[in-house]
């Protein structure tokens, strides 16, 4: 008999758990399970086209309810309507989240409905780490099976003493669709004016506090010292952009930094790109790190990123101590490589899509 798998983490907001989530619904076998999505806070969210399309099966797969923080009555009225009439037909509840306070849109009816839950962490720390303790007892409590991308994420979510009994999935990826394209590489240039011995540096991830956009914008500044040809491409969009385009002016960077907004096709960006520059103030372990590295090229990350993200020699790690100018030196020292070998070692450290796909269906039992 088909399993039916309810998701819990899907958002309007183009992230790495969104992503990730969309990967492994596109890789499954739904033949033999599938899943569906309950989505809190907006009447919308990503992907949803794809997934829909994905199964072309005539069914509702989405469902949404109010959010439970801005509006816990409604919020809580939704969602005892929503597991009376579905709560039966799912094999697991599977929450992917960053934060604890996300078991209350199952909590409440996991006794009631017999629901088996599997929680999922999807980051290494955040600005709430009060109600994420005072939260951390209930996800325990109620998790049939913890997952999560790193040791950082679980000690976030699950808590350190958790370590041995966590379930390590790693955010796999698409390898061959994120391997380096030379013409892609070109068309991205010259779409943008580019020139071919110009150095790009660039970063994919959302307009937020958590990225640290700022310090990007530093540390080129200080890569402009020394390669006046630089050019820095941020893809995504978010909160933060009108305030981090202010900086681009203060700085005087307007003719050097290009904003892309969001991209369908970021493999062709990362095939531009000839540095990824990630100093995040915190992760679990990024999908753009994975994607990053699976194309080729070598990446700095912060220190506060989980050391698991180093998958290839093309990983580097240094602190936010460390100044502005000492990031750009080490960014400079940086040489190329042959960019097309690096889809082969990704898939043998498990990090494909695939190997991620065949885990997640261990754990749910399908057969």
């Amino acid at each position: 008999m088909k399993k039916r798998i309810l998701v819990i983490g899907l958002t309007e907001r183009m992230g790495g758990v969104e992503t990730f989530i969309y990967n492994t619904t596109r890789f499954s076998d739904k033949n033999k399970y599938k899943y569906d999505f309950l989505v809190h806070g907006t009447d919308h969210t990503v992907f949803q086209k794809e997934i829909t399309d994905f199964y072309n099966d005539g069914e509702d797969h989405f469902f949404f309810v109010p959010s439970i923080k801005k509006h816990p009555v409604s919020s809580l009225r939704a969602l005892s309507r929503f597991y009376k009439n579905n709560a039966s037909k799912y094999d697991y509840i599977h929450l992917e989240t960053g934060a604890t306070s996300e078991i209350m849109y199952v909590y409440p009816f996991i006794k009631k409905y017999s629901l088996k839950v599997i929680t999922h962490s999807h980051n290494g720390n955040g600005y709430t780490p009060v109600v994420n303790a005072i939260f951390r007892p209930l996800v325990n409590k109620a998790s049939l099976k913890e997952l999560s991308c790193s040791d950082e994420a679980t000690n976030w979510l699950f808590g350190e003493k958790r370590q041995k009994s966590v379930i390590t999935v790693n955010n796999g990826i698409d390898v061959e669709r994120f391997t380096f394209n030379a013409q892609a590489r070109k068309e991205i240039r010259n779409k943008y004016h580019i020139s071919d011995d110009a150095l790009v540096i660039g970063h994919i991830g959302r307009f937020s506090e958590q990225k640290n956009h700022k310090f990007i914008l530093k540390v080129f500044k200080q890569v402009l010292n020394q390669r006046p040809d630089a050019i820095l491409m941020l893809v995504g969009t978010g909160e933060l952009k009108d305030e981090i385009k202010k900086q681009i002016s203060n700085l005087n960077l307007q003719q050097k930094v290009i904003l892309c907004g969001l991209q369908a096709r970021t493999e062709d960006f990362y095939s531009a790109f000839d540095i990824f520059l990630m100093p995040s103030l915190y992760e679990g372990l990024p999908v753009v790190g994975v994607e990053a590295q699976c194309e080729g090229l070598p990446c700095f990350f912060s220190n506060n990123i989980s050391k698991e993200i180093k998958i290839t020699d093309l990983s580097f790690f240094i602190s936010l101590d460390e100044s502005p100018v000492e990031w750009s030196k080490k960014i400079l020292a940086q040489t190329l490589t042959d960019r097309k070998k690096y889809p082969a070692i990704v898939d043998k450290e498990n990090f494909s899509i695939k190997s991620t796909v065949k885990e997640l269906e261990s754990i749910y039992g399908v057969r």
